[in-house]
């Protein structure tokens, strides 16, 4: 894994002691994000061609998503949500995820139509994975953090918010 860079964000002041990532060629880590688009502009400054995210209130088992990249977005889901993203063209990168840094071209077309929009700076990931089908999804368990009320799962907007960023894909 040192052809690869792992880049972690988070909202908060600091970043979980809990997880701990090894082997890695380079660590970007960004704290007090103002957005989860920011995760996609520190991959820009990547030194290597493949990407790792992680969100910062779970631990998988990194090295073992890496062993099922093919080249392609690779990442790790539940079962329960793998089922829930079914069919919509979108998938979820917090739990783990490898790819191409050259996937990240992609968000030119969303900002050619749309500008950097709320969607945007909110739900980058739908818009990044709906835009770099297929996926290489792989079932694996986690380790759940502590889970915050920051968490942007527990926001009143989470779901109609990531409908709609799907939906402005859907029309590029």
């Amino acid at each position: 894994m040192k052809n690869v860079t792992a880049i972690l964000i988070t909202r908060h002041a600091t970043y979980p002691k809990e997880i701990k990532l090894e082997g890695f060629g380079e660590v970007i880590i960004r704290t007090q994000s103002p957005s989860v688009f920011t995760r996609y502009l520190e991959a820009e400054k990547a030194k290597n061609d493949i990407i790792y995210f992680q969100d910062d209130d779970a631990i998988i088992d990194y090295k073992e998503l890496f062993g099922h990249y093919d080249g392609t977005l690779t990442n790790t889901m539940t079962e329960h949500h793998y089922k829930a993203y079914r069919g919509s063209g979108a998938t979820l990168v917090g739990w783990g995820c490898y790819f191409p840094k050259s996937m990240l071209k992609v968000f030119s077309r969303y900002i050619e139509k749309y500008g950097i929009d709320a969607h945007l700076l909110r739900e980058a990931d739908r818009i990044f994975t709906f835009l770099n089908q297929p996926h290489n999804t792989q079932i694996m368990t986690h380790k759940d953090l502590e889970q915050t009320a920051d968490k942007m799962s527990f926001e009143v907007n989470h779901y109609v918010s990531a409908k709609q960023a799907i939906e402005k894909c859907r029309l590029l």
